[in-house]
């Protein structure tokens, strides 16, 4: 019978350490992201700040956040702060800390998928890929409970519905995406590589599916094909950055989608 001691136990964590830190690290980081920085926890910790600057994303409409003591629209830029909020907590807990760890712990750029070589030939998969996925996109669109939750900026909310605003949204919601090829493909697989080999990429696909459970059922679903997809790609060409652009495109298009239905485009440039 194996030994259930202390001693045991500290001896089994020293002998697969790396797995166990990005592991721990992986459930941690995902739990404060949840509980601490999703675009709704900022209004819930900053409320004055956040009705403030986006009275209606707080309150639903204007006119219910006049009705509660705020008749005013707030600035053009206020209903991106709660989006910047989720985007930066992402980027502190999914790059800037494991980058820190990882380069500390003696990986390169190249190590941890930050390489374009591998990408750039290989760019015209990425194409294909995103062609393929245009039907689901599509299909997609067509569902009753698309507009329900597309486009996450939500243009009645906005003080100046303009090209200005969208066009800072989807830099900040791209800058979000980064965020996410990074600590899933280049954190969790290429370090778990080690451990794992190309298993690395079914470690991850877990964490991967469960930061979609807001979304549609279809596309949560859909994510666990993508996590596989993406990560055996990244392995492959030692490069996240295609998955990157793949992310961004198909994100920004289901947005741009949206927009179009609800004839929602913005009419003037600021």
């Amino acid at each position: 019978m194996a030994d259930l001691n202390l001693r045991a136990f500290l001896q089994d964590l020293r002998q697969h350490a790396r797995a166990f830190a990005v592991l721990a690290y992986v459930a941690l980081a995902l739990t404060l992201c949840e509980y601490l920085f999703l675009s709704t926890r900022m209004i819930a910790w900053f409320p004055e700040a956040a009705a403030t600057l986006a009275p209606a994303g707080v309150f639903g409409s204007f006119e219910r956040a006049a009705l509660m003591g705020y008749p005013e629209r707030g600035p053009w830029w206020g209903v991106l702060v709660p989006q910047a909020w989720w985007t930066g907590g992402t980027l502190l807990l999914w790059v800037v800390v494991p980058f820190t760890a990882c380069r500390f712990a003696g990986y390169s750029f190249a190590d941890l998928g930050l390489g374009a070589r591998g990408f750039v030939s290989k760019l015209w998969l990425y194409g294909l890929l995103f062609l393929v996925m245009v039907p689901g996109v599509l299909w997609a669109a067509t569902q009753e409970g698309f507009l329900q939750t597309y486009p996450f900026l939500k243009p009645q909310h906005c003080a100046r519905w303009c090209w200005l605003v969208l066009a800072c949204y989807w830099g900040i919601y791209a800058l979000q995406f980064v965020a996410v090829e990074f600590f899933f493909r280049g954190f969790v697989v290429f370090v778990l590589e080690k451990d794992f080999g190309p298993g690395a990429i079914a470690v991850m696909v877990v964490p991967y599916c469960m930061i979609h459970y807001h979304k549609p059922l279809p596309e949560a679903l859909g994510a666990i094909v993508a996590g596989v997809v993406l990560g055996w790609l990244a392995l492959r060409t030692r490069s996240i950055w295609g998955g990157v652009l793949l992310h961004v495109a198909v994100a920004l298009s289901m947005d741009a989608l949206a927009l179009w239905r609800a004839a929602a485009f913005p009419q003037s440039w600021f």
